[in-house]
């Protein structure tokens, strides 16, 4: 009988809460009632399915952990005594197998390794043939070789150089080949291969969230930005032991839970400042000049004063400058 621990254990709420030693104690529990049920199935009077306060002390733990267990919904009290809750995200319940399972386990292993054998013993029959095989065809495969270059070359030796212009085929119409351009999962791999914790294997179900949480980051240019930068700070807190290594979870998860928290702030995009005839830039460079014009006039009737004309004219300017520095 195994006892299973899910992989997302450790960013439960409920184990985040406890602590380390108790934890432990929890997980040293499990595994006591885990072998304890393998054993009812051989003999029921071998384990009474529950633990008491001598067996809280054999395990050393206290009264103290116990209730921070019980308080957390991972034990529960049962016949006089407690036994282990399996919560569904942290572990799942052993299984017992009936001797039919068994036997079929213990044939199943056999035939594995019988084939395995038979497999062993195949390739190195066959390399010894190939072996024997090229050694006696290395003398006659010489004389071959040498035959066939001589008669190659007594037939190519007397054509002239025209012969050797052969025009290359035409390639069919379509779109050119793209050189140097990289797949469209590359950005994924590099960031896979600096996140420091696991992945999971290529093509399964926590690689391939972790790959549609990554695309759709990066269909905004600025979350991508922000998410390099989110996993480079990762990276560092964990080499400095700010991040324990049982506390990284996979790469999937952190993306869909942790890596905003890790991010820097999102900037907002600041408007690009256009000029007008009243602004300071304008004003700056009209003020000293504001006597040499006109001030009669009004916008509002149609007749603007000479001097709002040189001051738009002025924002006009800027404004055009502005456009060519930017292209």
């Amino acid at each position: 009988m195994w006892f299973i621990i899910d992989d997302q254990m450790a960013d439960d709420r409920r184990i985040r809460r406890l602590p380390l030693a108790t934890v432990g104690l929890w997980v040293k529990l499990c595994v006591i009632h885990s072998k304890g049920v393998s054993m009812q199935s051989k003999d029921p009077n071998a384990y009474p399915g529950r633990f008491d306060r001598l067996d809280l002390k054999d395990a050393g733990g206290t009264m103290r952990q116990l209730q921070q267990l019980i308080d957390a919904g991972l034990m529960e009290e049962h016949d006089g005594g407690w036994r282990p809750v399996y919560a569904e995200g942290i572990c799942k319940e052993p299984k017992t197998l009936s001797p039919g399972q068994l036997e079929a386990r213990r044939k199943a292993g056999s035939r594995g390794g019988r084939s395995k054998a038979a497999n062993r013993k195949a390739k190195q029959t066959s390399s010894k043939l190939l072996a024997n095989g090229q050694a006696n065809g290395e003398q006659d495969g010489s004389e071959t070789s040498s035959k066939l270059l001589a008669n190659s070359q007594a037939k190519t030796w007397h054509k002239t150089d025209t012969y050797t212009d052969i025009p290359f085929p035409t390639p069919p119409a379509g779109k050119p080949k793209q050189t140097g351009t990289e797949p469209p999962d590359a950005g994924y791999e590099r960031l896979a291969e600096t996140y420091p914790g696991t992945v999971g294997a290529k093509g399964r179900k926590p690689d391939l969230e972790a790959r549609s949480l990554y695309a759709k980051i990066a269909e905004d240019p600025a979350q991508l930005a922000r998410l390099q930068s989110a996993v480079r700070r990762y990276q560092r807190a964990v080499n400095d032991g700010q991040v324990r290594s049982g506390h990284i979870p996979r790469l999937n998860t952190w993306l869909r839970d942790q890596w905003q928290t890790w991010a820097p702030e999102p900037t907002t995009p600041t408007r690009p400042h256009r000029h007008t005839w009243d602004c300071e830039h304008v004003h700056r460079l009209m003020d000293p000049h504001e006597d040499e014009y006109d001030h009669t006039g009004s916008l509002r009737d149609g007749h603007p004063s000479e001097w709002w004309q040189a001051c738009q004219a002025c924002a006009e300017n800027l404004n055009q400058q502005t456009s060519k520095e930017k292209q």
